[in-house]
């Protein structure tokens, strides 16, 4: 899983800001693929080094660092802005994939806090083997270089053209597992903003007093009242 995550703290992972206490709220989610307009509101120099734990297969606990991207807000939506030309560039006719930028441009709104993190550790803990997690670096340089790791991490198949955003969005029964492939590549995922996950999380309801006399009791005694 990758996440999408807007925060009060510049720190890189969500295991970090549960650690500090911060407050945070998740935008998106994917689960196989990191999409190319996730990838647009950072650039090179976005990368913070955060620590990662994590569990192996026989329940040994581990603890690691990764390089993972933080910005402000505002950078943000100025990088995504200013990737329209790099667009362009990127693809061979780029006005679906323009479709993408322009809808995640549209949508990326209503945040309560200062920065944006693109939280990609389980990805690369679960996909990529830990001597290339460096190389995620390089698919923030939009230039030539960067296609390569961007296609790469995103799962997008060139030479596929993937579904026009109006259509990906409207129609339920797509059929072509490739465009729709290219096209989820290509989606920012964005949580409807009334079910965005927030944290930590708020307690709804508070709490009545309670004015019945408790009964001490063993626990095999759940019974008595």
């Amino acid at each position: 899983m990758s996440y999408l995550i807007n925060a009060n703290k510049p720190i890189s992972s969500a295991n970090e800001l549960q650690n500090e206490n911060a407050q945070y709220t998740e935008l998106a989610e994917s689960e196989y693929q990191i999409p190319i307009v996730w990838m647009m509101f950072f650039n090179t120099d976005d990368f913070i080094e955060t620590k990662i734990e994590y569990v192996d297969g026989q329940g040994n606990e581990h603890f690691d660092t990764i390089s993972l991207p933080c910005t402000t807000v505002e950078n943000a939506i100025e990088n995504i802005k200013n990737s329209q030309v790099f667009f362009e560039e990127l693809f061979k006719e780029p006005q679906i994939a323009l479709g993408y930028l322009d809808k995640t441009i549209e949508l990326f709104k209503e945040l309560d806090h200062k920065y944006l993190i693109l939280d990609a550790s389980e990805y690369f803990l679960m996909n990529i083997e830990k001597s290339e997690w460096s190389l995620f670096q390089k698919a923030f340089s939009r230039d030539e270089n960067a296609k390569t790791y961007l296609f790469n991490y995103s799962g997008y198949v060139e030479g596929i053209q993937p579904y026009p955003i109006e259509e990906f969005y409207s129609d339920p029964y797509l059929n072509d597992p490739d465009r729709v492939n290219n096209s989820t590549s290509l989606n920012a995922s964005f949580v409807d903003i009334s079910s965005r996950i927030k944290y930590p999380f708020n307690q709804t309801e508070p709490e009545t007093a309670n004015t019945t006399k408790k009964v001490n009791k063993k626990w095999w005694e759940f019974w008595k009242s």
